[in-house]
């Protein structure tokens, strides 16, 4: 809780900006070079053609989601700056300061309820108890069983502290050869956030096993569009984190009464609604500019610090001249350029698809259903999911659930939340306008 201390961590966090910004400018040149060579205006023109749509077409979408959400990512900013405000012994701020925040970016706000916290229910489970149980929801669905390899060949557990090997610990899933060598890498500990993970990485691995068929040719085992396999992955951890489902599973108690506030609201800060907002706007606004509309290098920062403050309503703790680079300090605006609007295109289609199988397949309430062992859901997920690329994704999404690609369903997810907040922010400063 010692601001002085946060404030030292967040600004020490920034310190590798300034090494990278002379090879992020020679590789922005880079890659809008190639992309002219294989004909698009530049690299961010190119990376979003993967959607069938032009870098202004992505924008707007993008712009749209903000807006239709906007209400609710207002009352969120809110209740958290009077929070965080209380918690710190502060006066509320309009903009939330970033080092106030647990994460470097303040694109999720994590840690802020307590109550939502179920970390204690898995104690004395084990890693492989994890990965197994995350097996099972899919066959309880109908899929087959992994592949035997999978469980020869990954690598799901922590490395031992003695040991001299090294491994990096961000979670994935791997198609190895485009047929049946699928392989994960995971650090799994008997936690919540290992177990709603666990379940995502083997989405990625079940959407892999579908599409490798001989009808699908190789070139074409992929999502229907980018965004489609993390979205799949984030389905199945939103579905993995039902109270019902943790009941069913026995790690939740049957007579188990959640505080469902507690619960929307963690899901809310945590993993979804900020996201939406340096997913879909400072992230994606930034990279076109550097890359569509070639601003220039010296103008960087200003122009970071201006969405963040605009789109997220967060501010820096200290001065953030053009010696900075703080945009670079994000490993993707490296390694995984104009690619970030994907998270926010998973994050909204796990919403839709969510919504269709709750109130269509099991009619029961999106916040508190249960897909375990229902046949039919299976068969929907995977009528979906073994099309791999052959279809347009506005194709296969609109036959899936009758819905072109929209906000509505993950805006009525939180409905409920935000009624309470708007109880809760009654007679305070909503929003950070002057």
């Amino acid at each position: 809780n010692d601001l002085g201390e946060r404030k030292a961590v967040w600004e020490a966090s920034k310190e590798s900006g300034p090494a990278l910004k002379p090879n992020l400018v020679v590789l922005r040149d880079l890659r809008n070079g190639v992309a002219q060579e294989m004909k698009y205006p530049d690299y961010f023109s190119l990376e979003v053609a993967s959607y069938g749509m032009t870098t202004d077409q992505m924008l707007k979408m993008l712009d749209d989601w903000m807006a239709t959400l906007r209400p609710l990512y207002l009352q969120l900013h809110t209740w958290a700056k009077y929070k965080l405000a209380e918690k710190y012994h502060q006066p509320v701020p309009k903009k939330i300061p970033a080092h106030w925040i647990n994460n470097r970016w303040a694109q999720q706000w994590p840690d802020l309820v307590e109550a939502a916290n179920i970390d204690k229910y898995f104690e004395g489970r084990t890693g492989d108890w994890i990965i197994k149980t995350a097996e099972q929801f899919y066959t309880g669905l109908g899929f087959s069983p992994l592949p035997e390899s999978f469980w020869k060949k990954s690598d799901l557990y922590p490395v031992p502290a003695d040991s001299k090997r090294k491994k990096n610990t961000h979670a994935s899933c791997w198609h190895i050869d485009l047929e049946n060598d699928i392989r994960s890498l995971q650090s799994i500990e008997p936690n919540a956030r290992w177990f709603f993970t666990a379940h995502h990485e083997l989405g990625h691995g079940y959407y892999f096993k579908a599409y490798s068929r001989p009808e699908v040719p190789y070139l074409l085992r992929t999502g229907a569009a980018p965004g489609f396999h993390e979205g799949v992955g984030e389905l199945i951890s939103l579905a993995s984190s039902q109270v019902p489902y943790l009941q069913s599973r026995g790690i939740l108690p049957k007579d188990f009464k959640p505080d469902m506030t507690a619960f929307l609201l963690d899901d809310a800060l945590a993993r979804a609604v900020p996201f939406i907002y340096f997913s879909c706007g400072t992230v994606p606004h930034w990279e076109a500019d550097i890359y569509a509309h070639n601003l220039p290098a010296d103008q960087w920062n200003a122009r970071w610090w201006k969405y963040v403050g605009d789109m997220q309503g967060i501010e820096p703790p200290s001065p953030r001249g053009e010696e900075w680079c703080d945009a670079a300090t994000k490993t993707h605006i490296n390694d995984t350029p104009a690619y970030y609007y994907n998270y926010a295109f998973a994050t909204v289609f796990k919403f839709q698809l969510h919504d269709y199988i709750a109130r269509k397949i099991l009619h029961q309430p999106p916040q508190s259903c249960n897909y375990a062992d229902n046949k039919e859901v299976g068969t929907w997920l995977i009528n979906i999911l073994k099309k791999g690329a052959t279809e347009d994704w506005r194709k296969v999404l609109k036959e899936a659930t009758g819905e072109d690609i929209s906000t509505r369903a993950m805006a009525e997810y939180f409905k409920p939340l935000q009624s309470w907040l708007e109880e809760q922010n009654k007679g305070r400063q909503i929003g950070w306008e002057p």
